[in-house]
This record gives C-alpha cells, structure tokens and sequence, in this order.
C-alpha cells in the first residue's frame, strides 16, 4: 500500500471515530473546527494522492486555510468563558482521545516523511506532521483550559496528564 493511501484511510478512519465521539457525549468545544480541519486536510490528501510527484507538484499545505484562524481557536481557552459550564466530563474525555488521534496520526506522517525517497514527497509528509502536530497543540489548549475550570471547581488536581503512576 502506498503511504498516500494508507494516509487517505486513516483520515477516514479517523473522521470516523471523531463522528462518534462527538455523537456519543454532550456538546464538544471547538467540534466544529475540528471537523472543518478534517474535511480540509482530506481534500488536501485526495489531490496529493493524484499528483504524480516526477510531473506536477504537491498541493500546498497552508496551515491557516486548515487549522482556521488564531481568534477562532482562542475562544475557547479564554478562563471566564461561559461556556466552559457547558461542557461535560464526557466531552473533555473525548477532546482527550481526540488529542491522541491527532498525536498517532502526526506520528505516522513523520514516519513517512522518513521513509519516502522523493524529496518532494518528504517534504509534503514533513508539513502534514507538523500541521497535525499544530492542531494537536491547539487541543492541548483546549484541554488545558477544561482541566483548570474542573480543578478549580474541585479545589485540587485530581492527577497530572502524561505521568505514568
């Protein structure tokens, strides 16, 4: 299988799971930028996997028509944000899985940026990584901003994320 390929299905695979998390827990902050981001970045996967690389060139990559602006994402780390009371603990444990999707997935674009020997090919697969990698940050923001309305609804962190017991 050709790593364009396997990339257009992970994506679907991915959309996928991002379509059930969101329909199996309550409101999810940010959704709709994720599912914009998604449906971008797959149209931007389908016109790369038909460019014969030795003809034309890779679509670019332009992280601002994927990822969306700055402000739209700021919304929903601002700390007095209403509509931090509106998430459940359902949500923020999907944006969780979410954030690890995006985590594998830039993964994976690395690892085939690596091993593709075409320079242009290496370097279409460098920018998908970091744009996976860049969207992974804004949900850590995301996630970030939750933990800190539950912890202080709380008086205390409950445990620290990324640490092994």
């Amino acid at each position: 299988m050709l790593p364009l390929q396997f990339a257009l299905e992970l994506e679907t695979a991915l959309n996928n799971q991002i379509t059930l998390l969101s329909a199996n827990t309550g409101p999810l902050p940010a959704m709709a930028l994720i599912n914009k981001f998604q449906e971008n970045f797959y149209a931007l996967l389908t016109v790369a996997s038909a460019t014969d690389v030795n003809i034309d060139k890779y679509p670019v990559v332009e992280t601002t028509g994927l990822l969306g602006s700055d402000s739209d994402w700021q919304q929903f780390t601002h700390r007095d944000k209403p509509a931090t009371d509106s998430v459940n603990l359902p949500a923020l444990t999907a944006l969780w899985s979410v954030y690890t999707l995006f985590d594998r997935s830039a993964q994976y674009y690395q690892q085939a940026a690596a091993n593709s020997a075409h320079p242009a090919t290496r370097l279409f697969f460098h920018s998908l990584a970091e744009t996976k990698k860049m969207m992974r940050r804004r949900l850590a923001g995301i996630i970030q901003s939750l933990l800190n309305h539950y912890w202080g609804q709380l008086g205390f962190a409950p445990f620290m994320l990324g640490k092994e017991g």
